[in-house]
């Protein structure tokens, strides 16, 4: 039975809105077809926080964390990765699957935020959210994520490199919701490393961060993945860079890279680091993790 409630916020601060568990997605479609402004909710760490202090105001809030295979997770040798979009990213440091599978990703979800929180965020409502320093999407870009939506006017498959627009803009329609996402199989011998930088003592606010994975096939180093965060106003690959590494990348071919980031970035000013800062920043992590991952497949041929 679909849950329905007027919840009246008086006690801690929150104005009143009507909360809606519905059952289906059709149900739920329904409602974000109407004219009521709408809030889907998942774990509602940032959502809450923000109707709180008058940022948002919706009339509905539509939990979705319930609907059916949102919490699924399923992996296949061949097909790769599949995570529901009500997942909480806590699984992504104890799923199994994911520290034998996607390393990468496993590593940089021990970084995000606390365990406490990390319990009740959610895999598709973080990616929804669409910050500019997501450090959840860092790893999913290395991996060719796929976020799979659903709306009453059908499905949709927007690769993760195409999901941001800018600062907290995504491809979605305000029908449409992540159902889950895909991330494809990678080859055993897979190696990835995630660095950032943050303001000392408040990993809130991020300085410059990055993520860097590549594989080995036929005893050559290929298919390089760069994610960068904190540089720009969305999460960015940077395919051109990425090219410039393929095959056992020498020192300048590595310099050539780095080149190509700093001038496919756009950091600005912030109270706690200024532009130039971070791209310096940002070229330190880099560097250091491309030559991590060098090391790391070497040591792995021999």
């Amino acid at each position: 039975m679909t849950r329905h409630a007027f919840i009246s916020m008086e006690t801690v601060f929150l104005k009143s809105f009507q909360y809606i568990r519905p059952e289906s997605l059709e149900e739920a479609g329904r409602f974000l077809a109407g004219d009521a402004p709408v809030k889907l909710l998942g774990g509602g760490n940032t959502l809450l926080l923000r109707i709180q202090s008058g940022e948002e105001e919706p009339a509905i809030l539509l939990d979705v964390k319930h609907l059916p295979g949102f919490k699924d997770v399923r992996y296949h040798h061949n097909q790769g990765l599949k995570l529901g979009a009500a997942v909480n990213l806590q699984h992504l440091v104890m799923g199994l699957e994911i520290r034998r599978h996607y390393a990468l990703l496993h590593q940089t979800a021990q970084k995000l935020a606390s365990p406490q929180v990390r319990n009740r965020a959610t895999i598709g409502g973080t990616l929804a959210w669409a910050s500019p320093v997501s450090e959840l999407a860092a790893p999913m870009l290395c991996y060719d994520a796929v976020c799979h939506v659903w709306s009453s006017r059908g499905l949709r498959e927007i690769p993760l490199s195409e999901f941001y627009l800018g600062d907290f803009q995504t491809a979605l329609a305000g029908d449409e919701i992540i159902t889950h996402v895909h991330l494809p199989a990678f080859p055993n011998r897979t190696y990835g490393v995630y660095r950032r930088q943050t303001v000392r003592h408040d990993g809130r606010r991020m300085i410059a961060a990055a993520a860097v994975l590549a594989y080995r096939r036929q005893q050559a180093l290929t298919h390089w993945r760069i994610a960068v965060l904190g540089v720009d106003d969305r999460p960015k690959r940077i395919p051109e860079a990425e090219a410039a590494l393929e095959g056992a990348p020498t020192e300048e071919e590595v310099d050539r890279a780095l080149h190509i980031v700093q001038e496919q970035i756009h950091p600005v000013d912030a109270d706690y680091a200024r532009a130039d800062y971070r791209r310096a920043s940002l070229n330190v992590l880099l560097r250091q993790a491309i030559l991590d991952v060098i090391q790391q497949l070497q040591s792995m041929r021999s």
